[in-house]
């Protein structure tokens, strides 16, 4: 009669030497498999947790391509016939802003100009341009 079939453990105090040493071979086993699954599991975990560093270090990593703009002001002289919009034809940076609208409309802030007041000839002003050149 054989009680380990029947779902039954027998106490260790009971079992013959055969019987211990494959019951502890049993055990040592499930131990190993344990530890292997433990370990895999670690390594994915790993494994993952270095595939998300290293895309979050190479997307936010300035690569050096991009150059840098520095925001300058510049007074300038007013020519006959000349307006806001052919001012902002010579010293607007597409990439800071929007449209012409928005470079006059800051030109007019900084001058303090009325949006309808036209410009006379000799007229002093300031602009802002941008340049990738660091100016002391």
């Amino acid at each position: 009669m054989r009680e380990e079939r029947s779902g039954y453990q027998k106490s260790v105090y009971y079992m013959t030497d055969r019987e211990l040493r494959a019951y502890k071979w049993r055990q040592r086993r499930q131990r190993e498999l344990r530890r292997k699954v433990m370990t895999f599991v670690a390594t994915l975990c790993l494994i993952f947790t270095c595939m998300i560093s290293y895309h979050a270090i190479t997307t936010s990593a300035n690569t050096g391509e991009d150059e840098l703009n520095f925001k300058y002001y510049t007074n300038i002289t007013v020519q006959n016939g000349e307006t806001l919009w052919d001012i902002a034809d010579k010293y607007i940076d597409y990439d800071q802003y929007d449209g012409k609208r928005e470079y006059v409309a800051e030109v007019v802030h900084i001058n303090h100009l009325d949006e309808d007041a036209s410009l006379r000839a000799g007229q002093h002003i300031v602009v802002p341009y941008y340049s990738t050149e660091f100016v002391k």
